[in-house]
């Protein structure tokens, strides 16, 4: 569809397209963040996608629903959402 399509369209039928769209959103990012944690295992190294944690190796202490608890060999620990972890 393209915009002059769109603007021919009712109020309640871009409501109802947006509603369908979120819906596929959530859908992939939940599918795309449950296939990164199958590939994660405590005592993993991984890298962090954030400039506080650049170019350091984590080691995975526990992994949540949506956050994984990360170490420092110096003892320093981090809490992070999942979708920022790479596997090194």
């Amino acid at each position: 569809m393209n915009y002059s399509e769109l603007s021919k369209l009712s109020v309640e039928e871009l409501r109802n397209i947006n509603s369908l769209v979120v819906d596929l959103i959530k859908q992939k990012r939940t599918i795309q963040s449950l296939e990164k944690k199958v590939g994660l295992r405590v005592g993993m190294n991984v890298k962090v996608n954030h400039p506080k944690l650049f170019g350091k190796e984590l080691s995975i202490n526990k992994i949540n629903r949506t956050k994984a608890t990360l170490s420092v060999k110096s003892g320093a620990c981090y809490v992070v959402p999942i979708s920022m972890i790479e596997v090194a």
